[in-house]
């Protein structure tokens, strides 16, 4: 197995279909999940420069990095780990006193035991990619030892924000909450639901007010500042293309002549809204997309509490890029 046989577990933990990424950990000794089925680990070989298998029959590479993919309900994350060693298992838990998952990675001769904290600081937030010996100095540095104090008892099933009206408790997450859907100017007053993800009313009470800051601030744009960043949504699409090599199913984006018509490629899902965890720790937008040219990690444009546009790539679990990867100036 090299790791990349499943496809999408994010809907699978997300809709509860538990059971298909369970099989596979246990058949996979590369691949972890906790006891419930909410998490997901897999040691795998990437594509040198593409977020892919080195194996894919488009996108075929001769070289490869050696990276850890994160997946839970909403996050997809992977880390670059040192191609220099042999790795031979991963195992998975859930911390009873934190409540977040712990990871241990085994490989030939040396073993460590982490969490996504540490993972995200010692291996998502440097200025420039790791060579091959600072990955494997930071390899061997991971203690767990980055632990998050134990959480506060969630004892409400509803929030209220001045800006969008009550929010309603998700089902199955806890710090999740769920408005009522919204006409959002933006995108031409389509209707979105918006989500305060990773919420806890006892633990963050500034929260609120900075999320309906900055959902007053998104909420006051229109189709003219949407069109404005065509630019950069145009970018995302033509970089991705030149990656991937020229392909007739994407004849329709090559083609495109005025920037804005990338628009027309982009499907709009529901906005989420949370607190950066690692770096700045504001509070952003993330408007989740589907679009022609990224099918798989879709599209995501983070905004700030002045309503700026200062990221646009892939989902991939990170609100602030990773090595600045697709921020934008």
């Amino acid at each position: 197995m090299n790791g990349w046989e499943i496809d999408k577990p994010n809907e699978d933990i997300l809709f509860g279909n538990k059971k298909r990424i369970k099989e596979y950990a246990l058949k996979n000794p590369l691949a972890a999940t906790d006891t419930e089925g909410d998490i997901l680990f897999i040691i795998r070989k990437y594509h040198l420069s593409l977020n892919c298998s080195p194996d894919h029959p488009d996108y075929s590479s001769d070289t490869y990095r050696i990276c850890l993919a994160y997946y839970d309900a909403t996050s997809y994350s992977f880390f670059d780990l040192p191609t220099s060693l042999d790795y031979v298992g991963v195992e998975a838990k859930i911390d009873d006193n934190t409540g977040k998952a712990v990871l241990t990675i085994i490989a030939d001769g040396i073993s460590r035991t982490t969490n996504i904290t540490e993972l995200y600081q010692k291996f998502g937030n440097s200025t420039a990619p790791l060579d091959e010996e600072g990955k494997l100095q930071t390899f061997k540095s991971l203690e767990n030892t980055i632990q998050t104090v134990q959480r506060a008892k969630i004892d409400v099933t509803e929030v209220f924000s001045e800006i969008i009206g009550v929010l309603q408790q998700d089902q199955h997450f806890d710090d999740w909450w769920h408005s009522r859907s919204i006409s959002v100017p933006y995108i031409d007053g389509q209707e979105l639901v918006f989500t305060f993800i990773d919420f806890n009313p006892g633990e963050d009470e500034a929260f609120i007010s900075e999320a309906d800051e900055v959902t007053r601030s998104f909420l006051s744009l229109n189709a003219a500042d949407r069109e404005s960043a065509s630019t950069h949504i145009y970018k995302n699409c033509m970089e991705f293309l030149d990656a991937i090599g020229y392909n007739d199913q994407d004849a329709a984006l090559w083609e495109i002549k005025n920037q804005e018509e990338i628009w027309h490629h982009v499907r709009y899902n529901q906005c989420f809204i949370s607190r950066e965890p690692y770096e700045d720790h504001q509070v952003y937008l993330i408007l989740s997309c589907e679009c022609d040219w990224e099918t798989e990690h879709g599209l995501q444009l983070v905004f700030n509490k002045q309503g700026k546009l200062i990221r646009v790539s892939a989902e991939d679990g990170d609100i602030l890029g990773y090595q600045g990867d697709g921020m934008i100036l």
